[in-house]
């Protein structure tokens, strides 16, 4: 097949979307099919490239506003029609309801190419870019609703990566099916690991003697990571561990600063931007004892599976779909949500107990048999063949 996918984010973007997407081409392509993408890029003016066999049109853009580091692509609707009519794939995977998956929409209504869409986004991760008009919230919604349901309705399928937020949209009545398909996890790069990660802490002068608690993600206003900042002073009233926080953001600054208030900061190292596919990034994994993710608004989370597939346990805001990956005093906790004294209660339970942890991480793994990135392509594989009839 050719199979063309359509995203707003994308390699070498770190965020769930970018992931997702070059994940999925690049096993396409290991499959024998032809893959292309269309993308913002991130040199702001438009070219072509090809990367692990996937040949990837970069569209003009402009930087995101909202999201540091990130591109937005101009008014693309010429340029994505032109680029359908030549490639002509059998089938469209878009990702996101923005500009570039609604111009690949409208030609491939036009072109009769059959349309999957996936859902990575809730609807409060938008408002939480939007603190200052919580007035016209209510408003902002009911349109973001409305548009949505008209979007997905013109697709073939619409996938989700969790039941929680594949029920939203079928208490909707969208007449286009739903299934639920994880974003799944890669166990030939996220499993425990039992060497050396000495030379990994001393790359970034961690303390080699004390617990490590990790956060990996954007550091972004969406992830509520002023909760965690506010909960290590707790933390270590009652035990010596030492916080690392992999990612960039446009809130990095100001979680440095809170550090730097709290007087915490020889127990926070701020590792910064690595690079999805470095190998670094699993070995950070494996040398820390508990993961933590307070964001509210999370549609699965791939950086949770990554550290499930470790063998961590995992303290994770109850909210979103996050409650669907823990039960709860098994494989990890949950706290209240933006409750940075229940999160830390919970972080201390963790590292007070190293016997109960590592049964935690143990159960973290039998969890992922239905997350395994394999069989997550699969479906897909066997949803593009259905839709295009191969």
């Amino acid at each position: 097949m050719k199979i063309l996918i359509a995203t707003e984010s994308y390699y070498p973007n770190i965020s769930g979307v970018a992931v997702f997407a070059h994940n999925l081409a690049r096993k396409m392509v290991a499959s024998g099919h032809e893959v292309f993408v269309i993308a913002p890029s991130p040199k702001m003016i438009a070219y072509e490239e090809k990367v692990d066999g996937i040949k990837i049109f970069r569209l003009a853009s402009k930087t995101n506003p909202w999201r540091k580091g990130y591109y937005i692509s101009r008014w693309p609707f010429r340029r994505v029609g032109q680029i359908i009519q030549a490639v002509m794939p059998d089938i469209i995977h878009l990702q996101d309801p923005a500009l570039i998956s609604l111009a690949s929409l409208r030609k491939a209504r036009k072109m009769k190419i059959p349309v999957v869409v996936t859902n990575h986004f809730s609807l409060e991760y938008t408002i939480s870019y939007l603190p200052s008009l919580k007035i016209i919230h209510p408003l902002f919604l009911k349109v973001l609703r409305t548009y949505l349901g008209w979007f997905y309705n013109r697709a073939d399928l619409l996938t989700c990566p969790t039941k929680t937020v594949a029920a939203n949209f079928l208490k909707a009545n969208l007449k286009t099916r739903v299934e639920v398909i994880s974003n799944g996890v890669d166990l030939s790069r996220f499993m425990p690991f039992y060497g050396d990660t000495l030379y990994v802490r001393r790359k970034f002068k961690i303390p080699e003697n004390l617990p490590l608690v990790l956060f990996v993600g954007r550091l972004d206003v969406d992830k509520d990571l002023k909760t965690l900042i506010k909960a290590i002073p707790y933390v270590l009233k009652e035990v010596e561990a030492h916080f690392v926080i992999v990612g960039e953001g446009k809130i990095k600054t100001t979680l440095e600063q809170m550090v730097k208030k709290s007087q915490v900061s020889k127990n926070v190292t701020f590792i910064g931007f690595i690079p999805h596919d470095n190998e670094i990034l699993p070995r950070i994994y494996q040398m820390s004892q508990v993961f933590i993710n307070p964001c509210p608004s999370e549609t699965q989370s791939i950086v949770v599976l990554e550290a499930q597939a470790t063998g961590l346990p995992v303290v994770l805001a109850n909210a979103g779909a996050l409650p669907e990956l823990v039960k709860d005093g098994v494989n990890g906790f949950l706290f209240k949500p933006s409750d940075e004294l229940d999160l830390a209660k919970k972080i201390n339970q963790i590292l007070e107990n190293t016997g109960k942890a590592q049964k935690m991480g143990e159960s973290s793994l039998e969890k992922l048999e239905s997350h395994l990135v394999d069989t997550t392509h699969n479906l897909f594989e066997k949803n593009y063949l259905r839709l295009t009839k191969k």
